[in-house]
């Protein structure tokens, strides 16, 4: 699993389970995500490793998270992913 930042996290517990996520960061057993919107680069979420599905690599490789750049990633994901 992937914990660096720039790799894809799924949330598996607390009110916003089921939401996907960057990863901007971690600390110890935690992990800084943000979705761009909600919650920004600026004002990351904290979460335990162990509540989050990470990817097995990065979804964004650029040095430099911006919101926007977390934003467009997401939603191309989403799009791909959940495609009727």
């Amino acid at each position: 699993m992937c914990y660096g930042p720039g790799c894809l996290a799924r949330s598996l517990a607390g009110h916003d389970k089921n939401q996907y996520f960057i990863i901007v960061s971690q600390e110890g057993e935690y992990v800084f995500l943000a979705d761009g919107a909600g919650r920004t680069v600026a004002h990351p979420k904290r979460k335990k490793k162990k509540h989050i599905q990470a990817a097995d690599q990065p979804l964004i490789t650029d040095t430099v998270l911006t919101d926007e750049l977390i934003r467009r990633h997401l939603k191309q994901y989403k799009k791909a992913t959940f495609r009727r």
